[in-house]
């Protein structure tokens, strides 16, 4: 799509072509003067690739394709790694503001294990996203991210006791 003399409604509308695509691996928009790289063609383009609104919608973002466009985001050739590493990338976001336990509502303290997986499981795959990717990802510890959750769930501890476990040791 180079040099088309493309504008931003066309943009758009590739961009939410993109939104059901799980095939096309790499689009190429440079050359289309008649495009705003910084308006609403951008904005679009991001949306799709990468919706930071919500975890929710970060995971259902498209993590196929790499926009040359958008060229941050997308690296890895495997679409699990793009995945996770934007979901990662949003808890760290959120982590530094300290904001995402007010994101995460009234969960059910059952699922926190799970939580505490997926934490791991998403950093492991920032690190190798970023043995791949220019520029990397620069996003805080899990144990950070951890740190935060826990302190949501004040009722996490009956539930330990209800399990069977007496006390939880910390050093």
């Amino acid at each position: 799509f180079t040099h088309n003399n493309l504008d931003d409604s066309d943009a758009e509308s590739i961009a939410n072509a993109l939104r059901t695509n799980s095939t096309l691996r790499y689009i190429n928009l440079d050359g289309n003067v008649n495009m705003n790289y910084d308006g609403a063609a951008a904005k679009a383009f991001r949306l799709v690739l990468c919706n930071d609104s919500s975890l929710n919608a970060a995971a259902d973002s498209n993590h196929m394709c790499f926009c040359v466009y958008c060229n941050d985001i997308n690296h890895h050739k495997q679409w699990q790694i793009n995945r996770a590493s934007k979901v990662y990338r949003l808890l760290s976001s959120r982590n530094i503001t300290l904001s995402n336990v007010k994101n995460f509502g009234d969960i059910d303290v059952k699922i926190l294990p799970n939580m505490l997986e997926a934490v791991e499981k998403y950093h492991n795959a920032v690190r190798e996203y970023n043995e791949n990717a220019h520029p990397r990802i620069s996003c805080v510890e899990p144990l950070s991210i951890v740190y935060e959750i826990m302190r949501k769930w004040d009722k996490a501890f009956p539930l330990y006791k209800s399990l069977g476990v007496e006390s939880i040791e910390t050093s």
